[in-house]
């Protein structure tokens, strides 16, 4: 039997358990400070709403503990959401108040309030209360406050004096109401009905698997292993199974193609996204093809700052392009791709009683596809680089650096390409650089003083405050390479036509780069005559096989801003929507799992991670969504909750429970000095943990 002294000294180590719960809760349910400090973004009801949804996600959590121990007999002396000092609250025979009240058991005469003759009250255990801090919850059982030296007895209302197949059930009970919520939200949503984007391809990058495997634009992938989920697959489920997989492992997915029902199945090995560091197949999501809703303040600013996009209306779809019907996105970006960089006549219907029509002429421009990170070379020669946007406030906006100005010589290095401009702002130490800039056909000379954080912690490489591109739209030579030059290509010329051919008479005019790349691609000869403007001499250069493969990393755009595609997940009956809430959470379940296994193994960083700040941008972006994505966020967290809670660390649920299965099988408990130093280890590294995710991860996204 223990001592008196033991069991205190356990009730402390169990109360150090409810501490290490409510601060991991604080790290993922912020129920006050994220709201706070996102406040400015948004308005009081969202904060409200998250404070509520957060609130319940707790109130599950704690109910499961509160049930089970009332079940066995335990005492519960506080059923608390939120910690510190009592706001306000209600207890049997006692009734509702604020501050603080006596908790424990009541004596004799207490118990025996006459608010009638003959009546007697009885006084309830549980103190049901608000507390002032709102970080989180717990159940206070018997033995866990050390203030009171009668509740360090061996009482057998006490949680330690319960068998331990019974203590097990209350410190599981917790993650196990958290997956019964979740499960109840989704199966409520799914019957609701909520949209997500479908597994539908809306582009491949570059060189990546979904491109090696000969996946298109308009692709539906409806199965992964030949798993196929109730309702449809989401795209995040494809984004899932390629960044939690294991490193080399292949994937078959099963696709079927537009306008078809024959299915398709190929194996792919997701890799690296250079973006994103994940590991990924290589797809973006599909858009519609409908014009979003705009305010008219911000049509007019749009339509300002592209004057190309002038007769846009908003909500409208597109019906055809130069004269062809178009019903879906994968017709639409192949009519993009084979225009060559030529113009689009696009016509948009807006559904209405008289419908709206309009016709806008849009140029399709060059870009870089997805993963490319670096402008290929196109005969040896390269773009200059364009300031695409300054941003207020910065070190370019204050040297006098414009908009569309076109990058002639930066520090020693003239026609810096983009990666190279970057790389010598992040090396110059904040010392001035000079840069000459092609503004209105004449250079300028500035000088710029790149900016350095001023928080050490928060340190970031100098910036200038600008956002840069290849200027593909006109076809001014920039940096070349050595065989370019030896043919007579010079750096700052302006190619004007090309001869396909060493002996061809006919010269092709050429106003940009994408005129260029599509005359390439459709030559197949070795050599290629280049003309420049102000009659300089034309230089032939050699087409290779290895530049034409270059091409690829290529295409064309236009801009047009779209609706992502969107539809409809949803269970025409309560069982099938119960049975899609369960599937959600059991596949939340192993995400969460195999997101712990990708931060061991390192396919994961652990800069992905997110704690008060993260969590809450997300919160508020979904509830931005509607309300059935903040239920659907509410389910998330509630899963994530029972999977992070239950892991076999110190000062969660599953630390303790393995402490339970150890004394099981010694025959009794491990010392309380032993037990003391493994809980206050646990709570250094969550805190410590905490503290990095918060400093390294969140705050970052604020300062910069």
């Amino acid at each position: 039997m223990k001592t008196g002294g033991d069991i205190h000294t356990a009730a402390r180590l169990r109360r150090h358990l409810t501490m290490g719960r409510t601060i991991l809760l604080t790290m993922g349910l912020p129920l006050f400070v994220g709201a706070s400090l996102l406040g400015m973004m948004d308005s009081v009801r969202k904060s409200l709403l998250l404070l509520v949804g957060f609130g319940s996600v707790i109130f599950f959590h704690e109910l499961g503990h509160f049930l089970a121990a009332k079940s066995f007999g335990i005492r519960c002396d506080v059923f608390s959401l939120g910690i510190g000092p009592r706001l306000c609250g209600w207890r049997r025979g006692v009734g509702f108040a604020f501050g603080a009240v006596p908790i424990g058991p009541r004596n004799e005469s207490d118990q025996e309030k006459k608010p009638e003759a003959g009546v007697k009250k009885k006084i309830g255990e549980t103190d049901y209360r608000l507390a002032w801090l709102p970080f989180g919850g717990y159940v206070r059982m018997l033995g866990q406050d050390d203030l009171d030296p009668s509740k360090a007895s061996a009482d057998p209302a006490s949680f330690g004096k319960k068998p331990i197949w019974q203590r097990m059930v209350v410190i599981s009970a917790g993650v196990v109401m958290n997956l019964i919520f979740a499960v109840i939200l989704f199966a409520a949503i799914f019957r609701m009905g909520v949209k997500f984007p479908p597994a539908v391809v809306g582009s491949v990058a570059y060189n990546s698997p979904a491109q090696k495997a000969g996946l298109h634009a308009g692709d539906r992938i409806i199965s992964i292993d030949h798993h196929k989920p109730r309702g449809f697959l989401e795209f995040t489920d494809l984004g899932v199974a390629a960044a939690l997989d294991s490193p080399g492992r292949p994937v078959r997915l099963q696709y079927v193609r537009p306008g078809s029902t024959r299915t398709h199945s190929v194996r792919l090995i997701p890799v690296n996204n250079p973006d994103t560091g994940l590991l990924a197949f290589g797809v973006s999501e599909a858009p519609r093809l409908k014009i979003p809703q705009f305010t008219p303040a911000g049509l007019k600013t749009f339509v300002r700052e592209n004057p190309e996009f002038k007769g846009l209306i908003p909500g409208a779809q597109i019906v055809s392009v130069n004269g062809v019907k178009i019903r879906s996105w994968a017709g639409f970006h192949q009519m993009i791709e084979r225009s060559g960089g030529k113009p689009l006549r696009i016509r948009l219907v807006r559904p209405v009683q008289p419908p709206q029509t309009a016709t806008l002429v849009l140029q399709a421009r060059l870009t870089l596809r997805d993963w490319v990170n670096k402008t290929p070379d196109i005969l040896g020669m390269h773009p200059l680089t364009k300031i695409a946007e300054v941003l207020p406030g910065g070190a370019a906006a204050a040297a006098g650096v414009k908009t569309n100005d076109l990058v002639v010589r930066l520090g020693t290095l003239a026609y810096p390409r983009v990666h190279q401009f970057i790389q010598l702002i992040e090396s110059s130490a904040g010392k001035p650089l000079a840069m000459i800039v092609l503004r209105d056909g004449k250079q300028t000379k500035l000088f710029v003083k790149p900016k350095i954080s001023s928080w050490s912690v928060f340190s970031t490489p100098p910036r200038i405050g600008v956002a840069l591109t290849p200027c593909f739209s006109q076809a001014i030579i920039g940096q070349v390479n050595k065989r370019a030059l030896q043919t007579g290509v010079k750096p700052g010329q302006t190619l004007v036509g090309i001869a396909l051919g060493s002996h061809a008479r006919k010269v092709l005019p050429i106003g940009s780069w994408g005129q260029l790349v599509n005359d390439l691609r459709r030559y197949h000869g070795k050599t290629v005559v280049l003309h420049f403007a102000n009659r300089g001499a034309p230089a032939a250069t050699p087409f290779t096989s290895a530049e034409k493969l270059g091409l690829r990393q290529f295409q064309y755009q236009i801009g047009l801003p779209l609706e992502p595609l969107l539809e409809l997940q949803r269970s025409r009956s309560l069982v099938g929507a119960a049975i899609m809430g369960i599937d959600h959470t059991w596949r939340w379940i192993v995400r969460t799992y195999l997101t712990l296994r990708g931060l061991g193994v390192g396919t994961i960083s652990p800069h992905q991670l997110h704690s008060v700040i993260g969590i809450a941008k997300v919160g508020y972006e979904f509830e931005s969504r509607g309300f059935t994505y903040l239920l659907y966020f509410l389910g998330l967290i509630s899963v994530n909750l029972a999977v992070i809670n239950f892991l076999p660390l110190p000062i969660l649920d599953g630390g303790l429970f393995v402490l339970l299965i150890v004394e099981k099988f010694r025959g009794k408990p491990l010392s309380v000095r032993v037990q003391t130093a493994i809980q206050v280890a646990g709570i250094a590294l969550i805190g410590a943990l905490f503290l990095y995710i918060t400093i390294f991860n969140d705050l970052p996204t604020l300062f910069r």
